[in-house]
């Protein structure tokens, strides 16, 4: 973590309360994004009331109810919806297990946006992304549900996936 804030990085994903414990301990100047959909209530609330963490993703509105329950109804939140996208062009699928469906999004970007100070959507194309087109189509389905819902965002997050080149 060192060497790449080092470099610049200033906002680091994190997908679990002791990720957030590791970087906050080691970076306690970073912006932490808590950016699993799912998160025990109680992670959330340490991860807000104690490392200062702002930003969380989800996808349902039972993970909002979290939130804001563990937050006490903060008014300091960005809250990125996962929009679940194809995984067609990458090595190892993240698509059956988070995100909401374009048809569901509606409901909870509108939900959402009434809670967050700031409101994003993010996805996740899956790992090891083999085409630039994944990301086209996931765009297309953002651009999709903000025309749906209507809605301001303030954050768009292309998640990860980017491909590398790994021996053999």
């Amino acid at each position: 973590l060192r060497p790449v804030w080092a470099e610049g990085l200033t906002r680091c994903d994190v997908a679990s309360i002791a990720g957030v414990r590791l970087v906050a301990q080691t970076l306690p100047e970073a912006t932490l994004c808590f950016m699993h959909p799912v998160k025990a209530e109680e992670a959330i609330a340490e991860a807000y009331h104690v490392h200062g963490v702002r930003t969380f993703s989800l996808d349902s509105l039972e993970e909002l109810d979290k939130i804001m329950t563990a937050t006490n109804d903060a008014t300091d939140l960005a809250l990125c919806v996962r929009l679940r996208v194809s995984s067609e062009y990458s090595e190892l699928s993240l698509a059956s297990k988070f995100g909401v469906e374009l048809g569901e999004a509606r409901e909870l970007l509108m939900a959402t946006r009434q809670a967050a100070d700031s409101l994003g959507i993010c996805f996740h194309v899956g790992s090891q992304a083999m085409s630039p087109h994944a990301y086209v189509q996931a765009i297309e389905k953002v651009r999709a549900a903000i025309v749906e819902a209507a809605v301001t965002v303030d954050i768009v997050d292309v998640g990860g996936g980017f491909p590398s080149v790994y021996p053999g």
